[in-house]
């Protein structure tokens, strides 16, 4: 009786573990990206970026005029969409011509992501001016938005 209330317990515990594991897994990695973004509410016709860092593949988009940041981890399930971070935006006053901020965002193996991000105002200003008034090599403008980002390595 004792071994039946042990296997009995061990299938319970495998299916809470199951329950835990909320992502939704997908056969490649533009079906997550796909998916990913529709589940976000975005259009697949709104500003995007894919791109590899640290062996991690990482998607930055627009959402009501803020960034957005997820990663897609893969496993031997297949793929999925992973966003550990809130949307970053700003609400400048003033003549700025441009704002940056930063923050780091995790991805689901682990990886902690730097990012310098910002919104230009001022419409002459191009973002190769922007990379270099900050110091940095180059900057990533999302489309036709004023949004742009980069990582920190």
């Amino acid at each position: 009786m004792k071994s039946f209330k042990t296997i009995i317990l061990g299938i319970c515990v495998v299916f809470i573990l199951a329950a835990c594991d909320q992502a939704v897994w997908y056969d490649t990695r533009e079906e997550a990206i796909e998916k990913g973004l529709r589940e976000e509410g975005i259009s697949a016709s709104s500003p995007m970026s894919v791109e590899e860092y640290d062996d991690e593949t990482i998607v930055s988009y627009v959402q009501d005029n803020s960034l957005g940041v997820a990663s897609i981890t893969e496993s031997e399930k297949g793929y999925s969409w992973y966003r550990s971070a809130p949307y970053h935006g700003f609400e400048v006053t003033g003549d700025l011509p441009y704002t940056t901020g930063s923050f780091t965002f995790e991805t689901e193996a682990g990886v902690e992501v730097s990012v310098i991000y910002g919104e230009i105002f001022d419409p002459t200003m191009q973002v190769n001016e922007v990379a270099s008034r900050e110091g940095l090599d180059e900057v990533t403008l999302l489309g036709e938005s004023n949004l742009f980002y980069t990582f920190l390595e």
